[in-house]
């Protein structure tokens, strides 16, 4: 079974950005706003459980909709779950994983 997170995670086209902004959606939208700006369309979303449990509950666009790797949908993307992803990661991903984003966020207040 081919599992779409781990592409992601080694795509040779990933970059790693810092975000300092105030909200996890800030850092969301911060991912899909880079994404868009490269001419792609965000298909996926990766992150450890913490982190999806927070986007559930902090993002009233998402949806927990289970479906093959997927958990969840928010706006154009599929989320996907890997246990390996600090609770400081989230990886923005086109459908060919062409542009792979890993956006490192400020979640812990001594960074």
């Amino acid at each position: 079974m081919k599992n779409t997170a781990t592409d992601i995670i080694y795509s040779k086209a990933r970059i790693s950005l810092p975000f300092k902004g105030q909200t996890l959606k800030d850092a969301l939208v911060f991912g899909f706003s880079y994404i868009e700006s490269e001419d792609h369309v965000v298909q996926y979303i990766v992150a450890n459980p913490n982190v999806l449990k927070k986007i559930f509950g902090e993002v009233p666009d998402s949806k927990l909709k289970i479906e093959g790797d997927s958990i969840g949908e928010l706006w154009t993307a599929k989320l996907l779950v890997h246990d390996r992803l600090s609770d400081s990661q989230v990886l923005f991903s086109n459908n060919t994983f062409s542009v792979v984003l890993n956006i490192y966020t400020n979640s812990n207040p001594e960074d």
